[in-house]
């Protein structure tokens, strides 16, 4: 950003003469409009992840260096391959620096603002191991002995440390970070898609990109779910527009048919079955501009239970 200083305007030339220009009234409530955008984009900054919230001092935790500041434009310096994963589910800014407990080992503390508590959640879903520890930390917190990671308002948090007896003490900073930053804690609105009889908890993901490895299969949410014995993955993908879910629908179809004919699927607009080398037999079909369906499919009640669930949802949106 290109500060602007009211005080240093350009000089202009009169009679021979370098002079102030002279300021109209509008020119001055112009200025003054402009300093208060300056002054609220430089509060701005500072928020959500901001210095403020890396503080030289955490409880027990004293900062050891600067707080780092990396953007959508260089974040592969910091994180290499991962960096166009992270940006694609909104990425606007990271903080990082690094905090020590007495002479214990370096603590890492990275505060990715997502821009958003949706895009926060749905990177934590995503890239967090919440069935193997699941913490009391932020809006839902994950971990184990060297790394922690919990997502509250816009903002997605790891706080790493190698050493596994400074558990506890590392939880508490994380805790110390959370009571910083932005509250926020509401489920994002798109998971009303899924149907909620029988669905697996912290299962839920929002994937913006590439659904099962297809890119024209974008903006997914999707959940596992317990039937019987069994557990099955429903999702549902949204297009711009129903015609482009028909497109969309239509390039799965010939992508799996490569391995074996599909069948028909009396669900939405244009279901079918057929079978993936790596999921099994998916059931897929259409709800205007949703491309939607479940995996590993079966022919049982259970899993049309939940397909017509699905197909219900899709339809009153």
């Amino acid at each position: 950003m290109r500060w602007l200083d009211p005080g240093r305007l350009p000089q202009v030339v009169r009679g021979g003469q370098s002079c102030p220009p002279r300021k109209s009234a509008a020119t001055l409530r112009l200025y003054g409009v402009l300093v208060t955008l300056v002054l609220a984009a430089a509060a701005g900054c500072s928020s959500p992840g901001g210095d403020q919230v890396l503080a030289p001092e955490r409880g027990q935790w004293h900062r050891t260096g600067p707080v780092a500041s990396y953007t959508a434009d260089n974040l592969h310096e910091y994180i290499d391959g991962a960096a166009p994963f992270v940006v694609s589910f909104g990425f606007k800014l990271l903080k990082t620096a690094t905090y020590r407990r007495g002479a214990e080992t370096e603590t890492t503390v990275d505060i990715y603002d997502m821009g958003s508590g949706d895009n926060a959640f749905a990177l934590f879903r995503s890239n967090s191991n919440v069935e193997a520890g699941p913490l009391e930390v932020g809006a839902e917190g994950a971990g184990a002995d060297a790394r922690i990671e919990f997502w509250q308002g816009p903002c997605y948090v790891v706080v790493s440390n190698p050493t596994a007896g400074e558990k506890d003490e590392v939880l508490a900073l994380a805790r110390d970070l959370a009571q910083a930053l932005p509250p926020g804690k509401a489920l994002p609105a798109y998971l009303d898609l899924l149907p909620t009889t029988g669905r697996v908890v912290h299962s839920e993901k929002y994937t913006p990109s590439d659904y099962l490895g297809h890119e024209f299969l974008k903006r997914a949410v999707s959940a596992r779910y317990k039937t019987g014995d069994r557990e099955v993955t429903l999702f549902a993908c949204r297009c711009d527009a129903s015609t482009e879910a028909a497109a969309a629908m239509g390039r799965l179809k010939t992508f799996l048919e490569k391995r074996s004919p599909a069948q028909a699927l009396t669900r939405g607009e244009g279901g079918f079955v057929a079978a993936d080398s790596t999921l099994g037999r998916i059931a897929v079909f259409q709800r205007g501009q949703f491309v939607a369906g479940l995996y590993p499919y079966e022919d049982d009640p259970a899993a049309d239970n939940l397909l017509a669930d699905l197909d219900r949802r899709l339809g009153a949106k």
